[in-house]
């Protein structure tokens, strides 16, 4: 006899997993390859704890029933209706029992291998060629096709979040991020993180050198490497962590050119920010909340006048040790 840990609700989805041969674990939490598209890697999470599954790829979700309608799609509601219950009572399923277990956390190690396996499954776009909405979406904000490919972006099978993007700290995958396009979700929630992601220990981008521009967003850092900038990174958020302070610090960052936006709380990231480097305001236009906001030509006009200020900084701090050195030797 197979036992499951569950809840009310996850008997009937394991009985019907297991009459499909989809039942592959004795947690109370797992995944399958999906059945309804396309899926390389497992992205259908199934919960037999309240009986209902969701795919992470193409956004199916549902109960024991509506696994059942789905598989049989060429049925009308009465027909799947009936052949649910069939297969609750046929003899396949007739010992499947179930028992509650508590839930395990996944530990961050597995969620991030679980993350990369599902971004790595996922069709490679070459955007140069892409004919969809989302392409449409992400010209529309300024992005290029070319910026797209070298980021790697690609599209998942969840309508709500259908781009995805790979979030990687000095080259290394720490996680993926889905960018919604729809106006009615992105004013309740634009960014999907995968699961197990922790924004307080990682940089998205490039900061091993001495002068570094931070943003908040990855969209933010994605348009200042569309723009050319070189050592660029995402905090994710207004506000600099203390992981995120000290791998900075690992890598010898002195200078911090400040773009988070143009606003309060970018200004008061940015005030902060300073209590631990020297730091140089990226000189926005004051019209333009953030990087999005930018073209190519505010951008080279904003970016020579920050280097200005760089410059500026540099040699005012030469001025002070050249007076500091001669104060010494005076004073021998």
């Amino acid at each position: 006899m197979i036992q499951i840990e569950l809840k009310v609700g996850g008997n009937e989805l394991a009985k019907v997993l297991h009459f499909y041969g989809l039942l592959e674990s004795n947690d109370n939490e797992f995944k399958i390859v999906c059945p309804f598209h396309e899926d390389i890697n497992a992205s259908m999470k199934i919960n037999l704890n309240d009986g209902s599954f969701y795919c992470f790829g193409c956004a199916k979700s549902g109960d024991a029933m509506k696994f059942v309608a789905l598989v049989n799609s060429e049925m009308d509601e009465l027909k799947a209706c009936i052949e649910y219950f069939k297969i609750l009572k046929s003899k396949e399923v007739k010992q499947i029992q179930v028992q509650r277990k508590a839930k395990v956390k996944q530990d961050n190690k597995q969620a991030l291998i679980e993350a990369e396996d599902y971004y790595v499954g996922l069709k490679t776009i070459d955007w140069n060629k892409e004919q969809s909405p989302e392409k449409g979406y992400m010209l529309k904000r300024g992005f290029t096709a070319n910026t797209l490919n070298k980021c790697k972006a690609k599209l998942t099978y969840n309508n709500a979040y259908p781009i995805v993007f790979p979030m990687k700290d000095l080259g290394r995958f720490r996680g993926w991020v889905c960018r919604t396009t729809n106006k009615k979700i992105e004013e309740k929630r634009k960014y999907l993180y995968n699961e197990g992601f922790s924004r307080r220990n990682t940089l998205v981008g490039d900061y091993d050198a001495k002068v570094v521009v931070l943003v908040e967003g990855y969209m933010d850092r994605l348009k200042f490497k569309q723009f050319g900038a070189k050592k660029v990174a995402a905090i994710l958020g207004w506000k600099i962590t203390e992981q995120q302070i000290s791998k900075l610090k690992e890598q010898g960052v002195e200078y911090i050119v400040s773009a988070l936006d143009n606003d309060t709380c970018g200004k008061k990231g940015t005030e902060y920010l300073k209590k631990f480097f020297k730091v140089i305001r990226f000189q926005y236009p004051s019209e333009v909340k953030d990087p999005g906001e930018m073209d190519q030509r505010s951008f080279d006009v904003a970016n020579q006048k920050t280097k200005n200020l760089y410059r500026e900084a540099i040699n005012n701090e030469f001025s002070r040790r050249d007076k500091k050195a001669s104060g010494q030797v005076r004073s021998k």
